[in-house]
């Protein structure tokens, strides 16, 4: 049986979700017959850059056939040295036998090596007349220079949470899923814009049952759920210093990305914030199935009501802000992240 991120990857420019300028250059350029020797798609995880990618490909060589590709796709985290782009450029030579075009998509194309990324340079300077690359990548910036400045870029953008949200009721609907509505405003925050990763979290949630009540979505990931980072945001403000050690212990042991975490953490207090600047949880981000569960909702009316509660706040997004860019390449993460929620205790 096909996943849900497979069964309903966009197959169209139309089927892609807010990615619309984008969409609508390359759609010109498929309807003009003109293009470009080298592309690069660039964006975070789960954007959609390898789905357009290959709708490009299919448009490029006009191909129909579901059976068909229309493209070769290569995946640069395996196929990253100097002989596999040398072998690649020599197999480019030879024109394609079924389709106008022979179109390579390089995915993860920021792990090709310094000769690897040399060898492809004479190439797209000088490329196959009938020979196309589309580059993708979520860090652009390991890109060198030279090669974004002979490609066509595009920057992709994380898909909003209005856009997933409807994007997993309709497969909800059509996969004939019940009492989902719910679920899928959790999971749409969840997915922190991630397309691909929220559609794989509610593939998750199906195999626990048909019926997607929040309860059981809860008890899935709950730990990761806004009443878990309210429930932390009150041992700080209490300062109960062993129960955020146990919280933060707790997640470790059963195996959650802490980093993940506090990137989280992070948007679920800007978002109090702006629930103390607007008194209106439907201006914010705040997941609004939190208003049905009577002491949640009566958590944050909590929060925001202590002293000078928006400076509080600010302040506390900062050092947790300090604390995301510490820990990013810390490989003992779990012990900084303990040591400054501690240090905010006693702030």
């Amino acid at each position: 049986m096909k996943s849900l991120s497979v069964k309903y990857r966009p197959e169209t420019f139309e089927d892609v979700v807010e990615q619309g300028i984008t969409t609508k250059i390359l759609n010109k350029a498929v309807e003009v017959g003109r293009f470009k020797h080298a592309y690069l798609f660039a964006g975070p995880s789960g954007c959609g850059k390898t789905t357009l990618a290959r709708i490009f490909a299919r448009r490029i060589n006009n191909v129909t056939d579901p059976n068909e590709k229309g493209y070769e796709e290569l995946d640069a985290a395996s196929n990253n040295g100097v002989d596999q782009v040398r072998a690649l450029i020599d197999d480019s030579k030879n024109r394609s036998l079924l389709y106008e075009y022979k179109i390579y998509i390089i995915d993860e194309c920021h792990m090709i090596t310094t000769q690897g990324w040399n060898a492809f340079l004479k190439e797209i300077e000088e490329p196959s007349e009938f020979t196309i690359y589309i580059f993708c990548t979520t860090e652009p910036n390991k890109v060198p220079p030279q090669i974004q400045n002979r490609v066509q870029r595009y920057n992709l953008s994380r898909i909003s949470y209005t856009g997933i949200y409807n994007r997993l009721v309709d497969i909800c609907k059509k996969e004939g899923f019940t009492d989902y509505e719910a679920t899928c405003d959790f999971i749409s925050k969840l997915a922190q814009g991630g397309m691909r990763d929220a559609i794989t979290l509610l593939d998750q949630r199906s195999d626990l049952s048909t019926n997607l009540n929040i309860e059981g979505t809860r008890a899935l990931f709950g730990d990761l759920s806004y009443e878990s980072m309210i429930r932390l945001t009150n041992y700080l403000i209490e300062r109960k210093e062993p129960e955020v050690l146990s919280f933060i212990e707790d997640l470790f042991n059963r195996g959650y990305d802490l980093k993940g975490f506090i990137n989280s953490y992070l948007e679920c207090l800007i978002d109090i914030n702006k629930y103390a600047l607007l008194r209106d949880i439907n201006l914010t981000s705040i997941p609004s199935y939190l208003q049905a569960i009577d002491d949640q909702y009566l958590n944050i009316n909590y929060l925001i009501s202590i002293p000078n509660a928006v400076n509080y706040f600010n302040a506390l997004a900062d050092k947790i802000m300090q604390l995301k860019i510490l820990i990013k390449n810390d490989t003992n993460y779990k012990s900084t992240i303990e040591v400054m929620l501690l240090n905010i205790c006693r702030g």
